[in-house]
């Protein structure tokens, strides 16, 4: 599988940039996963201590799954790191990385403004996107695209620029 990143700050356009690349890799033939990275501390899929599933982890569950018509969700009871949740993903051609920081992929970064892209951009950014790829072509040699008016050009970029992920 071939794994990237879009990382940016707060509405830059990562989740816009995603859904249309995501779009586009599907029209293509390409099996799609992702991983949405959540940076508030409190959150919990199943926040209620009354809930059954909570009640499973509390009572020492090491892995509940819960399992609905239309969904089935696994509850690991603590932050897995990235190579095991990329583990899960057999079978996806891409798996897109929304926030994610800790793993050394490559990298669409989204920003506002200038100032914001040199706050966010990593040594593995590839390609610019968001809503600064609206009024800019490329940034210190790296191309802007806007995902938005041309997801078939940023879909082409990440076909030629990521590779097979090395676990």
């Amino acid at each position: 599988m071939k794994v990237f990143g879009v990382c940016g700050v707060t509405q830059s356009g990562k989740t816009t940039t995603i859904e249309r690349i995501i779009g586009e890799s599907c029209a293509r033939g390409y099996r799609v996963g992702s991983v949405k990275e959540i940076h508030n501390e409190t959150f919990a899929i199943d926040p209620d201590a009354s809930s059954n599933t909570r009640r499973h982890r509390a009572a020492g569950a090491e892995l509940v799954c819960a399992r609905g018509l239309n969904e089935t969700d696994f509850l690991f009871p603590s932050k897995l790191p990235m190579p095991k949740i990329l583990s899960l993903y057999d079978g996806c051609d891409y798996v897109v990385l929304e926030g994610v920081a800790d793993i050394p992929v490559p990298v669409i970064t989204t920003a506002h403004t200038e100032k914001d892209l040199k706050e966010k951009l990593s040594p593995h950014t590839f390609c610019i996107s968001g809503r600064i790829a609206e009024s800019i072509k490329d940034y210190n040699g790296i191309p802007a695209v806007d995902a938005v008016s041309n997801a078939a050009a940023i879909t082409d970029l990440i076909e030629s620029k990521v590779k097979e992920y090395e676990f």
